[in-house]
């Protein structure tokens, strides 16, 4: 949580984060890529990768597994690398997988202070486990015992994370280029990243037309597949800190299993519906959101224009690679909650803790 004196409009830090990702993913590139590779070099020879955070960092830890569980089945059999794995890291204490020297524990941390990050760090440890902690340029004594730190940016200024979220992305980008041996490949999408990122900052009119029409609404849903399910997740958590208004993130086929049977035409759906195969599943959502009355905002960037026919609004994505997309999807993303939040009249830096019954309850459980 933000130690400084809080900002009262806008921009707030929130908003500075967010224009200033394309440079810290740049200079991520730049300075970790060599270190990314020695850790990849042994997170190659080993049998599992658990990738581990909390909150925001769990939805890393999420994104992050997924990207280099496909790498592997991208790169041959089953048996050509070690199997990912995304962890809580609450639960990865209470109730450990079963961890070996013969294993990796990638442990997420933005600040390095929060206590189940680091009583994980220990955890994995004590197990024998090879241990890495990605974490800011500035980060707690605790999740500094890793055997090896990767460093992604300062600590942030306000408490919805974002910069330090696209840049812990980008670092397992680069673990997963590594393990892959494509890392001074090219054709690896790294050197067009930060621009495309850049581009969807320059687009942030448009985000802000789509805020100005829905803002009002009473519930938000998100919806992504793959990696990019991680960002259906995050999208719904920095509405929840920033906006105090009513939301959810969905595993794409999840929301049509049940939960699908909450929306209506007060609700506004949010698409993560990139190139790939999704079975078809978020033209379908589209469709039939469209029969409830509900607006649908779909960020793609399929050749195709079945999102739009189906009703949805669209939003253009980069054409990069899967294992890259994740970090462009939740720009726009990041964009939507910070305007939201200034639509709707809340502050986005606090955590909610200028509501005093919010700053009440904080008293009962720390972080």
């Amino acid at each position: 949580m933000t130690t400084l004196a809080p900002r009262t409009q806008h921009p707030y830090y929130m908003y500075e984060a967010i224009a200033a990702q394309p440079d810290a993913i740049r200079s991520v590139i730049s300075t970790q890529k060599e270190r990314c590779a020695e850790v990849a070099e042994v997170l190659s020879q080993k049998r599992r990768i658990y990738v581990v955070g909390i909150g925001t960092s769990w939805h890393a830890a999420l994104a992050g597994a997924s990207i280099m569980e496909a790498g592997q089945m991208e790169a041959g059999p089953m048996d050509a690398g070690p199997e990912a794995f995304a962890c809580n890291s609450f639960e990865f204490c209470v109730s450990p997988p079963r961890v070996t020297a013969d294993d990796a524990v990638i442990v997420i941390s933005h600040r390095g202070t929060k206590r189940s990050s680091y009583d994980a760090l220990d955890v994995a440890k004590d197990l024998g486990a090879y241990t890495v902690a990605i974490t800011s340029t500035d980060p707690g004594p605790r999740i500094q015992v890793a055997d090896v730190g990767i460093r992604t940016v300062d600590q942030e200024k306000s408490a919805a994370f974002t910069i330090s979220y696209t840049t812990a992305l980008t670092v397992l980008a680069l673990l997963n280029l590594g393990i892959a041996g494509r890392l001074d490949d090219p054709t690896n999408g790294l050197d067009a990243l930060p621009q495309q990122v850049a581009d969807i900052l320059d687009a942030e009119a448009d985000v802000r037309t789509v805020v100005a029409e829905h803002r009002l609404r009473r519930r938000f849903i998100s919806a992504g597949w793959g990696a990019n399910r991680a960002n259906a997740y995050e999208v719904a958590l920095k509405i929840k800190e920033t906006s105090r208004a009513d939301c959810e993130g969905f595993q794409t086929e999840q929301l049509l299993h049940g939960p699908f049977c909450s929306l209506d035409s007060d609700c506004m759906l949010t698409l993560i519906a990139p190139a790939g195969e999704d079975r078809g599943r978020s033209v379908d959502l589209a469709k039939a959101a469209r029969e409830l009355g509900s607006p649908v905002w779909a960020l793609t960037n399929r050749g195709d224009a079945g999102l739009a026919d189906a009703g949805a609004v669209t939003f253009p994505l980069p054409d990069c690679p899967a294992y890259l997309m994740p970090i462009a999807s939740v720009v726009p993303l990041q964009l939507f909650t910070y305007h939201l939040a200034l639509a709707r009249g809340t502050h986005p830096d606090l955590f909610q803790q200028d509501d005093p019954l919010q700053a009440a309850a904080r008293t009962h459980y720390d972080l």
